[in-house]
């Protein structure tokens, strides 16, 4: 986002003055409309290119939560003939991953979903990891979706090939050594499961533990009321560039170290435009 801000103010600067207003929106508007289109859907279609090359047949696939370049690599390769199994590691509170399970589902692709728990379990028959980037720093690393460092971790271990794709105009001069200084927090009450009602329970030591279970969700909904209790609920961390194997972007494959070369010819060639 904050690349195309500033390719936006750069344009709007540029802009003469004596040009009139009129004309000027239409020009930005039109610029606006190129930038989307070279930048993100024919870049988004390059990658996914070059990564169906990835994907063999009888390959069983991990990713985790769900990106929109990821669901459209799948489809485009089992489009292409080539048959595989995908595994979707999910998390709360968001359970992105549901959406992507719905639509690989919905394609005929075999698909199983598991939550984070059970992320080792996921990786144990895997061939690769396919994963999607909200950033990728100056340093290597990837900024994405809070969970996925855990997944990339736990494939590196196993000596499974993971691979990011992500567009350039999600390349940053910016370095992440951890997920803190850099972040954004969700609402804490997302934390907080909603409120059901229970059936009766049939023994009464089900009813004793059903009891249990409504004073416990009780006493965290009434959080705020803890002094020593502060629920941190945020949506991004740092995978470290030595547990990701490949970048794949609409320049083609590149080790994580590249980032700053490929952001730096990216926005000359955004400068230029």
């Amino acid at each position: 986002m904050g690349n195309a801000i500033r390719w936006l103010k750069d344009l709007i600067i540029k802009i003469d003055p004596d040009t009139p207003e009129a004309a000027a929106k239409e020009d930005i508007c039109t610029a606006i409309d190129t930038f989307i289109r070279e930048r993100i859907t024919v870049a988004d279609t390059a990658i996914a290119a070059t990564a169906c090359a990835k994907i063999r047949n009888n390959t069983t696939i991990v990713t985790y939560a769900k990106s929109s370049i990821v669901e459209k690599t799948l489809l485009h390769a089992w489009e292409s003939g080539t048959r595989f199994k995908v595994i979707v590691v999910d998390s709360r509170p968001l359970f992105e991953g549901r959406n992507l399970v719905r639509r690989l589902a919905n394609a005929g692709i075999p698909v199983t979903y598991l939550m984070a728990a059970a992320a080792a379990h996921a990786l144990k028959d895997a061939d690769l990891v396919l994963l999607g980037a909200h950033a990728m720093m100056a340093n290597g690393r990837l900024y994405s979706r809070i969970g996925t460092a855990s997944v990339a971790m736990l494939a590196h271990f196993r000596d499974i090939p993971v691979i990011v794709l992500c567009e350039s105009i999600k390349f940053t001069d910016r370095v992440a050594l951890d997920s803190i200084v850099l972040n954004e927090v969700a609402p804490a009450e997302q934390l907080i499961p909603a409120s059901k009602s229970l059936p009766t329970p049939p023994a009464a030591t089900d009813a004793k533990k059903d009891d249990k279970d409504e004073v416990s969700q009780a006493k965290l909904e009434n959080w705020r009321d803890l002094p020593n209790l502060q629920l941190l609920n945020i949506l991004y961390d740092v995978t470290p560039a030595e547990y990701v194997n490949m970048v794949i972007t609409e320049y083609g494959s590149l080790p994580p170290s590249s980032v700053p070369v490929v952001h730096r010819i990216s926005t000359e060639r955004d400068v230029r435009l």
